[in-house]
């Protein structure tokens, strides 16, 4: 052979020189015309790559001669528009592997042809390149307006043709559409090409955020086999509109209308299985909801006593840590994914997640719930299955054709709150029993058995953490107020309350000295107190009537915040949370909505019954004693001065009667 063979040329790349690495093509999807040429080809080729044969003898075999052959080798070992290796797909007949080039010397004698010629235009004037890109990307403001329509683009185009005073008989003046077809499918080249770009600017930011932070790599698509190794979590505003019945001054009771509220939930990656969830009446999420729905998740569940009518359990659902309590009971993870709400941001959930649960958080990109699509995907199977076939939906949007005037017929039909909980657990609680189809069409319970029957058995809690209160408490710097010479004992401020005990009034020594406060943001009537070498101190119990009822946090704040504007009053011997009751209580008879969501969460708060630790109870019902003694005192006082002032008028009575 007179020539060097094509594979040995140097600088060329292992993928070019090796058939076996080439790309292949699916013979049966070509005609039996073009299949036998195609088979034809690769058979040359192929003896020429493994020196089975001369040219000679190739071409006696295969018909395809030297020179033809070379131009078939040159095709397979040339790169395509995405810079991989043509391979195989060269040999495919008709297959363009280079992209037109017009040339004006060649061009056959078809005046109405002009194939190639916006290209060409484009080379000759490569200022009307840079104009169409800018115009269509946005880049360098060439434009003030928003994204231009390829019309407008094209008008554009065409005026700047005219000022380089382009010939009226040369392109793109002598077609009919004047360029406007050829402008066309480049800018959708163009857009095809800088993907990211074009979505950014001619599709919003949603289009932005999906192009830049999918679809490259597996990261979308991790493969989690373990139970509870990775859980998804996200709050839903629900589509419906729920009532409550509450007491008028008169002593009716009338349905009112709450404003939509929030479920929160948990679901496991690997099994698909929903380990716990929560609702909030709160007009936005706060750091206690989400730490409400991780303490369900991980507590055993308990069952709701069922009062509507037909709405029973799946035998085959349930949730996992009351199905499995032996293994599933307080059971952990090991990474939870969220976005970046405010409210998962927070210091306790941050706390909570790292020293009780022992878990990483992955925040993910910002506005990308595709990375979430998980527990995205079961908000949306909950709203279809539940909460929008039901007549007091709001629909998905407010051009929904389900919803036809919500208000009304939650009103009409008294769809309470209450309903909603037993319609949510039983919903939860079957879907986890229902088949799957991303796993195969399998029961989340039922792949959550299969796994941890192969000992794939998740994480579970310490034992010396498996307490209710942990899941609320923060961490917080208090120093001790007091003073000697004004005679005042110890104390601790916190929240615009006092917190004392019996044990810090004979602590002077430890005024103006700091205390670590354990606080349970759900229930702040009695804190933990801790000496700065971490010691145990004591618990300490808010003065006043505050100590009573059991309120939370944002509660505390809110009464402080009503207080500071003069709208709510309350003297020494009320007890502030039966003002604020009475307060929104007023108010939600009064219509106002957001009155009625915090009144339903007070009531939601006193039916909680969390098991109180023995140090923390006994407190309490220290202090509950000393008030009942004091209210006590308080009704003998004022009973001897009621009978006093009866002995005292009865006297003066005496002093005017007359003598018969």
């Amino acid at each position: 052979m007179s020539r060097s063979r094509l594979n040995e040329n140097e600088g060329l790349l292992p993928e070019q020189v090796n058939p076996d690495l080439w790309p292949t093509i699916d013979e049966a999807s070509l005609t039996e015309h073009s299949r036998k040429i195609y088979q034809n080809r690769k058979t040359a080729v192929l003896m020429y790559f493994k020196r089975e044969k001369s040219l000679h003898e190739i071409k006696q075999v295969t018909t395809i001669d030297q020179q033809n052959l070379r131009r078939l080798i040159k095709r397979c070992m040339s790169s395509d528009e995405m810079g991989g290796i043509w391979g195989f797909r060269a040999l495919i007949p008709q297959k363009k592997v280079k992209a037109y080039q017009f040339n004006v010397l060649s061009k056959v004698s078809n005046k109405s042809r002009k194939t190639g010629e916006f290209n060409l235009l484009l080379e000759t004037y490569p200022d009307l390149r840079d104009l169409i890109e800018d115009l269509y990307l946005g880049r360098n403001r060439r434009s003030l307006e928003p994204a231009m329509t390829p019309k407008s683009i094209h008008k554009r185009f065409i005026e700047e043709c005219r000022r380089k005073e382009i010939p009226q008989s040369s392109y793109p003046f002598n077609t009919m559409w004047m360029g406007f077809r050829a402008l066309r499918r480049y800018l959708n080249r163009l857009g095809q090409l800088h993907f990211a770009r074009t979505a950014a600017f001619r599709y919003g930011q949603d289009a932005e955020t999906k192009a830049l932070h999918t679809g490259e790599g597996e990261q979308n698509y991790p493969s989690t086999l373990i139970p509870y190794q990775r859980v998804q979590f996200d709050a839903h505003r629900i589509d419906g509109i729920y009532c409550v019945e509450i007491n008028t001054p008169e002593g009716d009771t009338v349905p009112i209308i709450l404003e939509r509220f929030w479920i929160l939930s948990l679901i496991d990656v690997a099994t698909r299985c929903i380990l716990g969830y929560s609702l909030s009446l709160a007009r936005e999420i706060s750091a206690s909801d989400v730490m409400h729905c991780v303490r369900n998740a991980v507590l055993p569940h308990k069952k709701l006593k069922l009062t509507i009518d037909g709405l029973t359990y799946h035998s085959v659902g349930g949730f996992p840590s009351a199905v499995f309590p032996e293994t599933n009971s307080w059971a952990v993870w090991d990474v939870i994914c969220y976005d970046n709400a405010k409210a998962h941001l927070a210091n306790l959930v941050k706390d909570r997640l790292k020293s009780l649960i022992g878990c990483v958080t992955n925040l993910g990109p910002v506005a990308l719930p595709m990375r979430r699509s998980l527990i995205e995907r079961f908000f949306k199977t909950l709203e279809e299955s539940g909460f929008h076939r039901l007549p007091n939906t709001t629909g998905s949007h407010p051009d929904d054709p389900r919803r036809n005037d919500p208000e009304k017929k939650a009103i009409q039909w008294k769809i309470t709150y209450d309903h909603l909980k037993e319609l949510v657990d039983v919903l939860i609680s079957n879907y986890n029993g229902t088949p799957h189809g991303g796993i195969h069409h399998q029961r989340p319970l039922e792949l959550l058995a299969k796994r941890m029957g192969n000992g794939l058995l998740p994480r579970r809690l310490e034992e010396t953490k498996r307490s209710e209160m942990l899941f609320l408490q923060t961490v917080i710097k208090r120093k001790v107020r007091g003073s000697l010479s004004t005679g005042r004992r110890p104390y601790i401020q916190y929240e615009g309350v006092e917190y004392r005990s019996e044990k810090l009034n004979h602590a002077a020594y430890l005024i103006n000295q700091e205390l670590t406060l354990h606080v349970n943001v759900d229930d702040i009537r009695i804190v933990k107190a801790f000496l700065e070498d971490g010691s145990e101190f004591d618990y300490l119990t808010a003065a006043g009537k505050w100590c009573l009822s059991p309120h939370s946090l944002t509660t505390r704040k809110a009464i402080n915040s009503l207080v500071t504007q003069g709208l709510l009053h309350y003297t020494s011997w009320d007890d502030p949370i039966f003002v604020y009751t009475d307060f929104l209580l007023k108010n939600a008879n009064k219509g106002k909505r957001g009155a009625v969501n915090k009144f339903t969460h007070l009531k939601e708060v006193k039916r909680e019954a969390v098991e109180q630790p023995a140090g923390r109870k006994q407190a309490l019902d220290s202090v509950k004693q000393q008030h009942e003694a004091l209210d006590k005192a308080r009704e003998l006082k004022q009973q001897l001065q009621q009978e006093q002032e009866i002995e005292s008028y009865e006297k003066m009575l005496s002093m005017f009667k007359t003598k018969s």
